[in-house]
């Protein structure tokens, strides 16, 4: 089957996600003519924001409008968060330099200095500077903007007069404070044109009311067809999502005891950051919005963004001086004006770092409070009640009413050829959906590629007694099985799946439930009461009954067994759909069902697949010879172990079919 599109995304998180990105598409548009204007620095504050949730967001919701789409749309959206971002940093220097000026004590500048640094009266001109000193790196590049271009050197025949060094203790804190907002002020006007010119593209482009236009049409659809946003695969994504931008901020936690660990400090910001955006996009699928969690990260966010910014204006102010020096020598002949600049600069690069260590001290003791208030495992818990909780879903049925075609698969085991095989046969033969017994993961040298690939084609899993076992293993041996071959299976898959795989099987539930027109469908890995229990052909009718008077359902799909088996007891169809990457009775094809709604049967399908492309990449991984003998031989691990090398007869070739059909007859 092919990949998530537009076309076979779930409805419930298109729509929800429809509604994400048309809010913020929207909100960018209104700000574009007071960004343009530049009369008030909340505009642009505005539009940074509404361009950053939308970036955040449109990677989330990419399956729902189709792969070219969400990459010009990125494209187009990038281009607008870095115009605004220099114009913002500069934007908030300024005001918070106007203010620092403004709360300084008694401290008049020399009348001489007003008119060199003063910014009042109009629009500041260029700043010059020479061109023999070319700064490097990124902060250097910044500085470089700010300051604009040199001046001719003045001639040194002729040195202008040098200040008189200020009584100690008297260095004036003003002029240099002004000089440094003349420069920022300075830049900020020369970038205008760059930031007119992007708000002109933008507008130009249509962008903002594309996305607005199309999220629109997924709303009225799924208005008209009565979608509710809550549907698993929404609280899914919701839980993988926020679990992986949890643990990339945690995984910082390291630096919250350093002081000096300045780079961990700003990455440790950027994932908070990223968390909350996380968080604020799902929030609205949970109960309580996720509003005490977004809180408490947005405070810290807050502690690690000041705390950057006084790292910034610390490293800033230094080179700042550096060029500044270099100016007066070109223009005054001598350095002597820096006497003045320098005191008031050096004040606040002396105040920021004071005010940088105040704020780490608060942000430490903050951290610690976070940590044992059970912030993370109450984030988790709701995460996972909510994934818990989710409804019954509704399988598609095609308008008008008619019979649908269902793929019933389990026990993929990491046999990603076995997988694909089935896959390819079920979309050939008018599968809508694909509904999946478990084991996704185990013995397979294929796991990241398998568990992406049932992702990928919106396969509907729970989770199997060998996921849990691989996930449960986390590298601790004694919590693995013991039997050494099958503890090498499961620690292996573990440390060949990434974060976001075993979130995903982390997230999936023991069972689900479906509907398809009038028929009720339960899906579980052994039974509804434990992964580990076999319900197959061997299988006692007084159990299947048992189950049945518990199941409210009128089929129960299962896997485990590894033998593909229907029976239908007490009104109830009970369907085993042997194994698609692990057999057990001998036969190496890949086993699935498909199930058909109107008329109602049940077909086992035996499909060939590449066995020989498996078994290489067993090798390949290093895995015990036993595996590969498994995937050739379709035999289990202890089967193979016991019965010697090779089969008495011949693997069967080609495909199979077998079907019961539903007349009630009670039997297999």
């Amino acid at each position: 089957m092919a990949a998530r599109t537009p076309e076979t995304a779930d409805a419930g998180y298109c729509l929800f996600g429809a509604g994400i990105l048309k809010k913020q598409a929207e909100n960018m548009a209104v700000e574009i003519e007071g960004v343009r204007a530049a009369e008030d620095i909340e505009y642009i504050h505005r539009m940074r924001v509404a361009s950053r949730r939308l970036r955040a967001a449109m990677p989330l919701f990419s399956e729902c409008f189709g792969a070219p789409v969400y990459k010009r749309w990125r494209r187009q959206i990038k281009g607008v968060t870095r115009s605004l971002g220099e114009a913002r940093d500069a934007d908030v220097q300024i005001d918070f330099l106007r203010s620092y000026i403004a709360d300084l004590p008694g401290d008049p500048a020399p009348p001489a200095a007003r008119p060199l640094f003063s910014i009042e009266g109009g629009t500041p001109e260029p700043a010059p500077a020479p061109e023999q000193l070319r700064p490097r790196g990124r902060i250097a590049r910044l500085f470089d903007r700010v300051l604009g271009r040199p001046a001719s050197p003045a001639s040194p025949e002729a040195p202008l007069p040098v200040p008189a060094d200020p009584a100690p203790g008297t260095a004036p804190l003003r002029p240099g404070l002004e000089c440094l907002l003349l420069r920022l002020a300075q830049h900020r006007q020369a970038i205008q044109p760059d930031v007119a010119a992007a708000m002109d593209a933008l507008e130009g482009s249509g962008v903002a009311a594309e996305i607005a236009d199309v999220c629109r049409e997924v709303e009225v659809r799924g208005r008209m067809a009565a979608t509710d946003v809550h549907s698993r695969y929404a609280f899914e994504q919701g839980y993988i999502h926020i679990s992986l931008r949890q643990d990339e901020l945690f995984s910082h936690e390291g630096c919250v005891s350093d002081p000096d660990a300045i780079l961990e400090h700003h990455a440790m910001r950027i994932a908070a950051k990223r968390l909350r955006y996380t968080m604020e996009i799902f929030g609205p699928l949970y109960p309580d919005g996720l509003k005490d969690a977004i809180k408490s990260v947005k405070r810290m966010q807050d502690y690690l963004g000041d705390i950057h910014d006084c790292d910034v204006w610390a490293d800033y102010v230094l080179r700042f001086l550096e060029e500044e020096r270099e100016r007066c020598v070109a223009y005054f002949g001598h350095d002597g004006m820096m006497r003045l600049v320098e005191p008031g600069v050096l004040h606040l690069r002396e105040e920021r770092m004071k005010r940088r260590r105040e704020l780490f001290d608060e942000f430490s003791a903050y951290w610690q409070e976070l940590r044992g208030s059970g912030y993370r495992e109450g984030l988790d818990e709701a995460l996972d009640a909510a994934l818990r909780q989710a409804a019954t879903e509704a399988l598609p049925v095609p308008e008008g009413g008619g019979g649908v075609t269902i793929a019933l698969i389990g026990d993929v085991h990491a046999n990603l050829p076995a997988l694909q095989a089935v896959l390819e046969d079920a979309r050939s033969r008018g599968a809508v959906a694909v509904l999946d017994a478990g084991d996704a993961v185990g013995y397979g040298p294929f796991p990241e590629a398998s568990v992406g690939a049932l992702r990928q084609n919106a396969v509907r899993s729970v989770a199997g007694n060998y996921d849990l076992q691989v996930l449960a293993g986390k590298g601790k041996k004694k919590r693995l099985p013991k039997d050494r071959q099958k503890r090498v299976a499961m620690q292996w898959a573990y440390d060949n799946i990434s974060k976001e795989s075993r979130l995903y099987l982390g997230s999936l539930p023991a069972q689900r439930r479906f509907s398809v027109g009038e028929r009720r469908i339960l899906l579980c890995h052994g039974s509804p009461e434990s992964p580990d229990e076999y319900l197959d052909a061997e299988t006692p009718v007084f159990r299947l009954q048992e189950i049945a008077a518990l199941a409210d359902a009128d089929i129960v799909v299962s896997g485990h067994a590894h033998r593909p088996s229907v029976r239908e007891v007490g009104g109830v169809w009970f369907v085993n759909t042997g194994s698609v990457g692990r057999q057990d009775d001998g036969d190496p094809r890949a086993c699935y069902a498909l199930l058909q709604t109107d008329p109602f049967s049940i077909c086992h399908l035996r499909i060939p697949y590449n066995v020989d492309r498996t078994v290489a990449a067993v090798f390949e991984a290093g895995l015990p010879t036993g595996f590969a003998r498994m995937f050739r031989e379709g035999r289990s691990l202890d089967s193979v172990r016991l019965g010697g090398e090779g089969t008495a007869e011949p693997a069967p070739e080609g495909l199979s079919v077998t079907c019961s059909v539903g007349d009630h007859s009670g039997g297999d």
